[in-house]
């Protein structure tokens, strides 16, 4: 069992990992590696900005597999540059809002979400134009719309568009969480029109994941709201529950691939051929855009992210709605994520 540390009744977290080493926050230009292929020049730089500390070896080999393309990928981590000491002012206190993550295999811990949230913008100020292309924000929970001069695919809201695409068909929807307080934590605005239920579950626990499963029983869909959980999770989710599962890893690399002006996921759900030939209309800015609008960004933001105009960005939404036929949101986020009555679990 890993060791959790937090501020219980407001007080310290304890010895826990007091052990560990301040780790420095390498420059963009030294911290990066190639994937896949690295001789190859002219990769796209992807930015993936994790809550805890880099490289997050139990999150990003399984994104990256199920993204399958080439990158140069670059990972910074908000804990990076911390020492214990430093980490340990930054742990939630009981009653405040938090994230978790963890500093090792055994050591988990939940951390302020507004001190994460400060770190986070500190460390997109740095970020400059040509450091990356794309930058990845790895955690569900932050709900704001955080300001980077690329692109951006923000876990949350990837996450988001899948359920409302899934609210939007008159699912039941299960939330199951990583930790218990989270389940009490929810501050989701968008899910305040559907019919949620929530429960938690730790990582890897087929029995932890199976009492989970039973609290969310009577959901038409659940969502394993933590890019913590693996597909391993997913499957002992979906085999228990037999209902379609959302694995927010499946969601996020989904986004990526479309912002990066890539065909729809291989790896992913099955396309019909009529959803393909609509998206194969669309130019590589109306994916983006598309991808975006997907997300719940307002034009304004959509235009500050892409370095186009807003007006640019209308005659683009409308383009897509044009070329793609559908009729809402949800029919988007539908079409651009590949879910369908008969194939659901990505």
């Amino acid at each position: 069992m890993a060791a959790q540390t937090g501020r219980p009744g407001g007080g310290p977290a304890g010895a826990a990992f007091a052990d560990l080493e301040r780790v420095p926050r390498m420059n963009l230009d030294k911290a990066h590696r190639s994937v896949f292929a690295q001789d190859r020049p002219a990769l796209p730089r992807v930015l993936f900005l994790t809550v805890g500390r880099s490289p997050r070896q139990d999150i990003l080999p399984e994104i990256l597999n199920i993204l399958d393309i080439d990158l140069d990928v670059v990972e910074l981590g908000v804990l990076d540059d911390l020492s214990a000491g430093e980490i340990e002012e930054i742990l939630a206190h009981d009653g405040e809002e938090s994230l978790s993550t963890y500093l090792s295999e055994n050591i988990r811990v939940v951390l302020s979400k507004a001190a994460v949230r400060r770190k986070l913008e500190r460390i997109l100020d740095e970020i400059q134009p040509y450091d990356c292309d794309l930058v990845v924000l790895l955690s569900t929970g932050l709900l704001r719309d955080f300001q980077s001069p690329r692109p951006m695919v923000n876990a949350q809201r990837a996450v988001e568009s899948a359920i409302i695409a899934l609210g939007s068909n008159d699912q039941t929807i299960g939330l199951i969480h990583p930790l218990e307080r989270q389940v009490g934590e929810i501050d989701i605005p968008v899910l305040n029109q559907f019919n949620v239920t929530a429960s938690h579950a730790r990582e890897g626990d087929r029995d932890s994941l199976a009492r989970a499963v039973m609290d969310v029983a009577d959901s038409d869909v659940i969502v394993l709201h933590s890019v913590s959980y693996t597909e391993a999770d997913r499957e002992i989710v979906a085999q228990a529950s037999r209902k379609p599962v959302l694995l927010a890893r499946r969601i996020i690399a989904t986004a990526i691939r479309l912002m990066l002006q890539q065909a729809p996921l291989r790896s992913g759900p099955a396309l019909s051929a009529e959803t393909r030939r609509r998206l194969e209309r669309l130019t590589p800015r109306e994916r983006q855009v598309a991808t975006l609008v997907c997300e719940g960004l307002p034009n304004k933001v959509i235009a500050a992210q892409l370095g186009i105009s807003q007006k640019t960005v209308e005659v683009h939404r409308a383009n897509v709605m044009s070329k793609t036929g559908a009729s809402s949101l949800g029919g988007l986020i539908h079409m651009m994520l590949g879910i369908t009555p008969s194939t659901l679990s990505i």
